[in-house]
């Protein structure tokens, strides 16, 4: 087999291996929504195939991931990590917690599993360690089109590398495969009701619903940036109904700003079932982390992608452009997101049916809904060949 290849089509509904196929499975990482439901997609894609798999989560105890595994229905292993940003301090804190959690994880894969995946991020590296030295295959998943910097460290020691794109291939050494970004069964489903609802008719006399989400945590730039455009758009309040996932630190003074200038507006601070709304939402306004990338493509929501610019490697920009260019995304700098561009972008794209259904088409092109399938199918081979 080549180092590369390129896996594409439908989610798969047959041919799916024996349920003895895979018995167990390992998952490494967090800290990020972005960084879990990847993850979140194999695990739920293997359990469909594989009923009688064992899966777990080994994890760390922020509070975003106590949200995104409440009822998932899989067991977790908690992981006392920091994450080693803000200084020298920070870094030694991970270093010596790292250290402890390693020797933990090998007594914990001592039993039969047939791989571990790494989910990048921090919280994934002890397990990626901890699986070498055990002799479990190790897949990483990388959902952006700059590779984060522990999938960087760790790709030339593992068994197989996964990408969203083949622009991504040649940033890693080692087996590397285009699979697409693994998106959940519950967005699979939601975009299935999305076409059968827009077949109905979706643009009727209904206001236009607008979804701003800055991942699973909010983002105070988008949230500023949108109540203070407010007021200049009035125009089109009886036209619009928002939908906001304002984060915790911001819900209160955004849900305020919607309610005293008479918005129609949901404000929350995180939404478990953020397909479902995107799939009802006639434009999204996000940032642009791989995978919420990856979703909108799979649903064919329109997007204003607003990336987080603070990164030194700037991925969210690199994300947000792979969609922008095929013409089913918008990308605005934070800096530019006022109400001059947000006017433009209503009259223009919002209240324009031809231009929102051609960027559905165009989004739609680059969805990979069999992402998760061709991770399995890649974690199987390895399974036969490591035997």
């Amino acid at each position: 087999m080549t180092d590369t290849a390129v896996l594409a089509g439908t989610r798969k509904e047959t041919g799916s291996p024996p349920a003895a196929a895979l018995k167990a499975l390992a998952f490494f990482g967090g800290g990020t929504g972005g960084h879990l439901f990847p993850g979140l997609a194999v695990a739920e894609r293997a359990r469909e195939r594989c009923p009688d798999c064992d899966i777990v989560f080994f994890r760390t105890r922020r509070d975003v991931e106590e949200k995104v595994f409440a009822n998932s229905g899989f067991r977790t292993e908690l992981l006392d990590l920091s994450p080693p940003s803000g200084g020298a301090g920070a870094m030694v804190k991970y270093s010596l917690q790292s250290l402890r959690a390693i020797p933990m994880i090998r007594k914990a894969l001592t039993r039969s599993y047939d791989a571990a995946i790494g989910l990048g991020g921090y919280a994934s590296l002890p397990g990626i360690v901890a699986a070498r030295h055990v002799g479990l295959p190790v897949v990483l998943l990388e959902q952006n089109q700059i590779p984060g910097k522990v999938n960087r460290f760790a790709a030339p020691f593992v068994d197989l590398v996964t990408c969203p794109s083949p622009e991504v291939v040649d940033l890693f050494r080692g087996r590397r495969e285009v699979t697409g970004n693994p998106v959940r069964g519950t967005v699979v489903r939601a975009a299935g009701r999305r076409r059968r609802w827009f077949a109905a008719g979706a643009f009727s006399t209904r206001k236009r619903k607008v979804f701003v989400v800055g991942g699973s945590q909010g983002a105070h730039g988008i949230n500023m940036a949108i109540i203070g455009a407010l007021e200049g758009l009035s125009e089109y309040r009886e036209k619009i109904h928002w939908i906001h996932v304002a984060g915790d630190a911001d819900k209160k003074e955004v849900e305020k700003a919607y309610l005293d200038q008479g918005w129609e507006a949901e404000v929350v601070n995180y939404l478990k079932d953020l397909p479902h709304l995107l799939s009802h939402s006639d434009l999204v306004i996000t940032r642009a982390g791989g995978t919420i990338v990856a979703e909108l493509a799979v649903l064919g929501v329109p997007a204003v992608f607003v990336p987080y610019p603070h990164h030194k490697d700037q991925h969210q920009l690199k994300n947000a452009e792979a969609l922008e260019r095929a013409g089913g995304a918008i990308l605005v700098p934070e800096e530019e997101l006022g109400v001059d561009v947000l006017r433009t972008i209503v009259e223009e794209i919002l209240f324009e049916p031809g231009r929102l259904l051609e960027m559905e088409d165009r989004a739609l092109r680059l969805g990979r809904p069999d992402a998760a399938d061709a991770v399995l199918d890649l974690i199987l081979e390895l399974k036969e060949t490591c035997q």
